[in-house]
């Protein structure tokens, strides 16, 4: 059993050829009260550009695609998965709203601050550096952008075994406390369901220099 549940975890977190359609397929399923909090309180406008991390079979980018923000980006680690979702979407990339690329959230290929609202669903726990993630997140962030991020709680997670293999878990203090230490500042904590799945929105704050102006007084000798 232990390798099965390795394998399910792997899949999660890299889904990869037929079991990865299988646990993309369980998680559209799963997940729907969370996509529901993202599509909910993400509120697109017409001239945002939208960036999903971790956009699995691409199923929630074309149901946000229907909001008709002004380009929605996704990364995935999975080549299987861009190759799927790619598909899935092919309308919208065709028509240059849609962009999908194979990436890591460690080095995000978008430049600074050209991101306004970005998104993650069940992704953080398989980060291989939770602060570099996060910075990289803020870096392409505008000043004031939005991060949703939705996880699963580290208690309701305990309760499944294939947890036990390759997931980085969090209590809600523990995501409050990650999130505002690399700088963002968090706007509310919605539960979704009560001791099992929160989502939580947080603005990148801005960065103010403030420079010290050195008077120097200026003695003229007689």
């Amino acid at each position: 059993m232990k390798s099965i549940f390795k394998y399910i975890a792997f899949q999660f977190g890299k889904p990869t050829g037929c079991g990865g359609k299988i646990s993309t397929f369980i998680m559209n399923c799963l997940n729907q009260k969370l996509y529901n909090a993202v599509a909910k309180n993400i509120d697109i406008q017409e001239d945002d550009t939208v960036l999903e991390i971790g956009f699995g079979n691409g199923y929630f980018i074309r149901r946000l695609s229907k909001k008709c923000p002004k380009m929605i980006y996704g990364i995935d680690i999975s080549l299987d998965m861009l190759k799927i979702a790619s598909q899935k979407n092919r309308k919208k990339i065709e028509h240059g709203k849609v962009r999908l690329e194979r990436a890591d959230v460690n080095d995000l290929p978008f430049v600074d601050a050209s991101i306004d609202k970005v998104f993650t669903i069940n992704t953080i726990y398989f980060w291989s550096d939770t602060n570099r993630g996060f910075g990289e997140v803020k870096r392409v962030l505008k000043s004031d952008g939005i991060f949703l991020n939705v996880i699963y709680l580290k208690e309701w997670l305990d309760k499944l075994p294939i947890t036990k293999y390759g997931f980085a878990k969090f209590t809600t203090e523990q995501i409050e406390k990650t999130t505002s230490e690399n700088g963002f500042e968090i706007e509310r904590i919605i539960e979704i369901e009560r001791g099992k799945s929160i989502c939580v929105v947080a603005k990148n704050k801005k960065i103010e220099k403030k420079f010290a102006v050195l008077k120097k007084s200026i003695i003229f000798a007689p």
